[in-house]
């Protein structure tokens, strides 16, 4: 089922086809907005709203486009990620000006197979946490919680992580986790979070943001653990 990009409402089709370069959209029952605008829209544009957190583009890309490559995407998350958190180890005595709440405990290791696995590991446990409350959440609601899907939940965490991406830039510009880049892009990215997971979960700004807070916090704790694990591994052996 495709959904309304306007009221994110469930309709049947988008568009009817009269010849390969013909098509009329069509509106929504709820609404009575055109479903799905975007259809016509180039996607540079489409790109524009979605950097701009318009939902209607959101709804768009989660919905109502095939993103079978979406894995493609986690990949380079964690492959952006994992490099930026290298270049703050090899750099550590730059890290005076940011808040150390919001960095990864690396106390020294700056081995990159050990920090791809610190990335993953933390990325995963942020994904779970969300999912897991998320679903408990849904469980308890009192409106029908089937329609949402774990796989749109999913996609729309890692679609919202995108914000990442700008931590190229922090590394282009050697401001490796300097206060002011750092939290421009931190506070991005959970915006865009926010964006994302609003859209697929249909929740208020509230509920939206709690779920998300946990599973930042897991995230940072997850970094810090896989640190301090391998640090009791290293003195056992």
């Amino acid at each position: 089922m495709y959904h309304c990009v306007n009221c994110g409402a469930e309709v049947a089709e988008l568009y009817t086809r009269y010849c390969p370069n013909v098509l009329k959209l069509l509106k929504c029952d709820q609404c009575n907005h055109m479903a799905d605008k975007y259809i016509e829209y180039d996607p540079v544009i489409i790109l524009v709203d979605l950097i701009l957190l318009d939902k209607r583009a959101y709804r768009h890309l989660l919905y109502n486009c095939d993103l079978k490559p979406w894995w493609k995407l986690v990949i380079i998350i964690w492959l952006v990620e994992s490099f930026r958190n290298l270049s703050l180890c090899n750099d550590n005595e730059n890290n005076t000006g940011t808040l150390k709440t919001f960095q990864h405990n690396f106390d020294g290791y700056c081995n990159l197979y050990l920090i791809l696995f610190k990335t993953a590991f933390s990325l995963a446990a942020y994904v779970v946490i969300v999912i897991i409350f998320t679903k408990i959440k849904w469980f308890f609601y009192v409106k029908n919680p089937n329609k949402y899907s774990t796989t749109h939940l999913s996609k729309a965490i890692v679609i919202g992580g995108s914000g990442k991406l700008l931590g190229l830039l922090e590394i282009t510009w050697g401001h490796i986790f300097l206060a002011p880049h750092y939290l421009l892009i931190l506070g991005y990215t959970l915006l865009c979070w926010l964006t994302a997971y609003s859209v697929v979960s249909n929740s208020g700004k509230l509920e939206s943001i709690v779920v998300l807070g946990i599973g930042t916090l897991v995230y940072i704790y997850a970094s810090n653990f896989s640190a301090t694990m391998f640090e009791s591994l290293e003195l056992m052996y």
